[in-house]
């Protein structure tokens, strides 16, 4: 059964978090349907007409892009419960990237025709997507900057941050606090994929992070140990992740 977009549990990590009263109405108006997908499978690929735009509702997912040469991915970002994908702003409805799922997951479904609709009638609402997208396209920047620029050391402590707090927010039923844990259910060839490098080079840094009791990382747990550390190595912030008014 679709949930009722009142009793939300991840509304407020999504494009409805300010929304109350007519508003949630307007979004469960809105809404197409939940739709879900077991892990490691598509949820639209790049260079397909995509009708739709999605908000993750459980679970974690990728978005990608392939390369035509090598057929190797690179990973632009993880989604986490709340977070947009499938949206851009042209008429065009090829899309220019790909979404999968990391694990079983859950999104709800919107039709792209009706999104600018919902945006005019609803203010708070399209300021808070634009909040959104700018927070993630800063994100991706980092992420730009880390494949292009930052040693493999460097690039995976601050993916390793940032997921972590995003989590921790986005997630908090997977969080234990007293370890300072969350489930982390990437691959090293997910995290290589991100970064760019191979998942043997992952490892590698890995190991290094964990010999150096940096981070606890085994059977899809992950532990930060030495935060302080990490963000030195990193140059990641907690702050990255806020989401401020345009």
């Amino acid at each position: 059964m679709d949930t009722n977009c009142s009793q939300c549990a991840v509304r407020k990590e999504s494009i409805f978090k300010n929304a109350v009263g007519d508003q949630l109405n307007c979004a469960q108006r809105y809404r197409h349907s939940q739709l879900s997908f077991p892990a490691r499978t598509a949820v639209f690929e790049e260079n397909e007409h995509n009708h739709y735009i999605y908000t993750l509702f459980s679970g974690w997912g990728a978005v990608y892009k392939t390369s035509n040469n090598t057929g190797k991915r690179q990973i632009l970002r993880f989604l986490l419960p709340g977070d947009l994908a499938g949206y851009q702003g042209n008429a065009d409805d090829i899309m220019p990237h790909s979404v999968s799922t990391v694990t079983d997951a859950i999104f709800c479904v919107y039709p792209r025709e009706k999104v600018k609709p919902m945006l005019l009638e609803n203010p708070e609402i399209a300021v808070r997507f634009i909040e959104m997208w700018s927070r993630d396209l800063s994100l991706c920047h980092n992420h730009l900057m880390a494949v292009g620029r930052k040693k493999a050391l460097e690039s995976i402590t601050f993916l390793l941050l940032e997921l972590f707090h995003r989590a921790r927010q986005q997630v908090p039923d997977s969080y234990q606090a007293q370890d300072n844990t969350i489930d982390f259910p990437l691959t090293q060839q997910d995290i290589g994929d991100a970064v760019g490098i191979t998942k043997i080079h992952v490892n590698r840094v890995m190991k290094i992070l964990t010999n150096d009791g940096l981070i606890y990382y085994h059977k899809k747990k992950l532990a930060i140990l030495d935060e302080k550390k990490l963000s030195e190595i990193s140059g990641f912030s907690p702050t990255m992740l806020e989401v401020s008014s345009p």
